[in-house]
């Protein structure tokens, strides 16, 4: 075994393969060390990819070069499009991933990819020189050396399983946890908190009664993640829906007292999201009918996921919920739902770039960093593992601001917004939200992408006269001249109650929620036949929202400027007089190299900003 790397990746989940994949693609020689080479990729939770904010962090990640969009649209059960009747900045895909192809797949991929090596191994301690990582020691005694190193340990780092009054070591059931890390990482002087995460129980398909649930099919031509997947037609394996009843709120409530929420067992934040049962049944005793969803994790399997009904209640208790859902009396559990507590680096000690400012040349990603959800990960492991890349390179990190993406927000805000549990993507946390749309990506990151350099030189070419073609047809609808008369004609065929009152062109035409770009195309002899589906979509949703679309412009112009306006490396924040406590401990934690960045810091304010200001110019 070659014990010299350029990256040395440790983790081989979402965010470690996304991590292990760039850095290999970059021409880095990149060693992948997980604690169990059959786990890639594994869906530990939901197998489920996408949804509101979910679904926009893979549709950029697709674009910069990263693995988890095309390998969803290859290795799924069903893809759905949702809120499609609602504007653009909330339409998204939902996808449910074949989670044993979506694995094995994957570990494929990871065992061709060129400059990439694997390790089924346990990584202990990390070698640090000058506070500077330079390699780590395992489990057996290997000392690995690399310039650069990317955790990403998910909840393995001191992991504890709790299942009722039960507690034991692990990572995630009936696995280990990498015990000693932790310790090497508080020696070198990073602050480690705790988190805590859980699953719901799998049930036989076999002893469900589907006659009782609502079936939901999947859509055989979706809206793909990868602007790149081009499939003649997809797989509509169902989920199906039940709910809830006033008996199965009845059974928690007289079972609460096992539940080691209740209990004291479990005290750490676990995603407020995705609650527990128990905890639904705290919060909201009132309410009987929450929605519980039956999903198969994979066309190899008869295992189901039920949705809605996480918890880590004792065996018993789970069969005796189980027992009382409509569809599921006499459904058998394959395996009992748990939580699973674990230690987490407070993402504050790191800067945009995912690198730790402790720790020189030391990268994370994922759940270590405080977040939940695959495709939060595999977002951060792909940013950190082509930063981790370009530091072997001595180049600049890539980064992408709130402005710029959905991962841009996911990052800048859990740097510089506390969050009292595991921080998941949501469309309501990014101010430009019209901006970041799910299927504008290559619109945004055609820039990074080319500067990433992952990306194919021949995609980037189509790209960017794809973006051209957009650009081009918006700029011409401003210039077609329409009648009165054919106006009224048009918004009369496609069944639209208004009616206009003097000439007009012909972007106004398309402004009116009846009128697709498609039609107005046919009508006024328009040939859009050389346009892909997605680059039609760009020239329709800019046309029809250009006034709200140029208002978030201007918003973004003064964010930036805010970025623009630097703040030395080595600021002492603890000598500005005139700032309260709470801001002065902020500022010195995430120590902000912008005024941007500065004023996103929790318990900063517009008065400690003005004297910050001062302060500088001095």
């Amino acid at each position: 075994m070659d014990l010299k790397y350029d990256v040395i990746v440790v983790g081989g989940g979402h965010g470690g393969v996304e991590a292990a994949l760039a850095s290999a693609r970059l021409g880095k020689k990149t060693l992948l060390i997980t604690l169990s080479l059959d786990t890639i990729a594994m869906m530990s939770c939901n197998p489920s990819i996408g949804g509101p904010g979910k679904s926009n962090l893979v549709a950029e990640l697709d674009i910069l070069g990263g693995q988890m969009g095309v390998h969803t649209d290859n290795y799924n059960l069903q893809l759905k499009d949702l809120n499609t009747s609602k504007g653009p900045a909330a339409r998204i895909t939902r996808g449910q991933a074949d989670k044993y192809y979506y694995r094995i797949k994957m570990k494929e991929i990871v065992e061709t990819t060129p400059n990439l090596e694997t390790l089924q191994e346990s990584v202990d301690e990390l070698i640090v020189k000058d506070n500077k990582v330079v390699g780590i020691i395992t489990s057996l005694g290997f000392k690995c050396y690399a310039k650069s190193v990317v955790l990403a340990t998910g909840t393995f780092l001191k992991g504890k399983i709790v299942i009722g009054n039960i507690e034991y070591s692990g990572g995630r059931h009936g696995e280990l946890s990498a015990d000693k890390l932790s310790d090497s990482l508080k020696l070198n002087g990073v602050h480690i908190e705790r988190y805590q995460t859980a699953t719901p129980p799998r049930i036989d398909k076999r002893t469900v009664d589907f006659s009782k649930l609502k079936e939901l099919e999947g859509e055989k031509n979706p809206r793909y993640f990868s602007i790149f997947t081009d499939k003649k037609e997809n797989n509509v394996v169902p989920t199906w829906l039940t709910h809830t009843t006033e008996k199965t709120i009845d059974v928690v409530k007289d079972l609460l007292k096992y539940s080691p929420i209740v209990s004291g067992i479990i005290e750490t934040h676990g995603p407020r999201h995705c609650p527990s049962l128990d905890r639904k049944v705290l919060n909201f005793p009132e309410k009987t009918n929450h929605q519980i969803f039956l999903e198969l994790e994979s066309k190899e399997s008869n295992e189901l996921y039920v949705n809605g009904l996480t918890t880590a209640m004792p065996p018993f208790a789970q069969d005796k919920m189980l027992a009382s859902i409509d569809g599921l009396e006499n459904a058998k559990i394959m395996r009992y739902g748990y939580a699973v507590e674990y230690d987490y680096i407070p993402a504050y000690q790191m800067y945009p770039s995912l690198e730790n400012k402790i720790v020189e040349g030391l990268f994370t990603a994922g759940q270590l960093n405080g977040t939940s959800g695959y495709e939060e990960a595999a977002a951060q492991g792909f940013i950190a593992g082509v930063n981790a890349a370009r530091k072997v390179d001595n180049k600049p990190p890539v980064i992408i601001n709130r402005s710029e993406g959905y991962i841009g927000v996911l990052i800048d805000d859990i740097i510089h917004k506390k969050t009292p549990e595991p921080y998941r993507a949501l469309p309501s946390r990014s101010e430009y939200r019209l901006t970041l749309r799910f299927d504008n990506g290559f619109m945004r990151l055609l820039d990074k992408a080319e500067e990433i350099g992952i990306i194919s030189k021949e995609k980037i070419y189509y790209l960017k006269k794809c973006k051209e073609n957009v650009l081009n047809e918006v700029e011409k609808l401003k210039e077609i001249k329409i009648s009165k008369q054919r106006a009224n004609e048009i918004l009369e065929k496609y069944n639209s109650e208004r009616r206009i009152t003097k000439g007009t062109k012909a972007n106004e035409i398309l402004k009116f929620k009846e009128i697709s770009y498609i039609n107005l195309s046919k009508e006024l002899g328009i040939d859009i036949s050389k346009y892909p589906d997605f680059v039609l979509n760009q020239i329709e949703t800019i046309s029809k929202y250009d006034i709200f679309i140029k208002r978030e412009n201007e918003q973004i112009k003064k964010f930036k400027k805010l970025e623009g306006i630097s703040i030395p490396k080595n600021f002492k924040f603890s000598e500005i007089k005139g700032i309260s406590n709470i801001a002065k401990s902020g500022l010195e934690d995430v120590k902000p190299l912008s005024i941007g960045e500065a004023s996103r810091i929790s318990g900063v304010t517009g008065n400690d900003i003005a004297i910050l200001l001062a302060n500088i110019k001095k």
